[in-house]
């Protein structure tokens, strides 16, 4: 109970907020899964939920043409409307998610925020505790995220070990949250193969 409280505290702290998968606004695709988190914690808005959606994975070691086909096709879905959803990963989780911000910020330096509002956001699903970001590295991309009205999500309180398994847990959400998952680059015994596995059995 005492570290549940000390949990509680940071979430008010760094305004997380959290659902149960019995609330209204816990996400719809989530629910039709066989093994949904009870609860994910989220930074940001939920307004990317409502969305339609399209998961993309791939190799931290993307070729050139894989960062530009993980940019450009993000950006593309993001401009018609789709939230891009990742893990935020080096690689093809990186650039997917850099793509549908380029779309949103564009926008903005546009000076059309009207048109702005009516872009896909982007999702960032952690493997990693939800007051934390892994991996450092994207703690930038990460607060650009939330500034777009996209969110972060994980399934693991403050305070909660670590352990590798989170990586494949996290996958599951990454390819349950969406209808379909793109897969940039990946080669034999990647992780993004995992998430495509994860996808198949989903029937996504």
């Amino acid at each position: 109970f005492r570290n549940a409280k000390r949990a509680f505290e940071v979430c008010k702290k760094l305004k997380i907020g959290f659902l149960k998968i019995t609330d209204s606004d816990y996400p719809a695709m989530l629910k039709t899964v066989s093994n949904p988190p009870y609860m994910i914690f989220y930074r940001g808005s939920l307004e990317a939920f409502s969305q339609k959606s399209v998961s993309v994975v791939g190799t931290r070691q993307l070729s050139p043409e894989g960062k530009k086909a993980a940019f450009e096709f993000a950006k593309k879905a993001s401009e018609k409307g789709y939230c891009v959803v990742s893990g935020l990963a080096k690689g093809a989780d990186g650039f997917s998610h850099k793509g549908a911000l380029d779309a949103y910020f564009s926008l903005l330096e546009k000076g059309d925020e009207k048109a702005s509002l009516n872009v896909g956001k982007t999702v960032a699903v952690l493997p990693c505790n939800i007051d934390e970001i892994f991996p450092g590295v994207h703690v930038k991309l990460a607060e650009n995220i939330i500034k777009s009205g996209g969110c972060l999500i994980s399934e693991y309180a403050p305070f909660t070990d670590f352990g590798n398994w989170h990586f494949v847990q996290r996958n599951r959400i990454i390819a349950a949250l969406s209808p379909a998952t793109v897969v940039v680059e990946a080669p034999n015994g990647s992780g993004a193969l995992i998430t495509v596995d994860f996808a198949l059995e989903m029937g996504r």
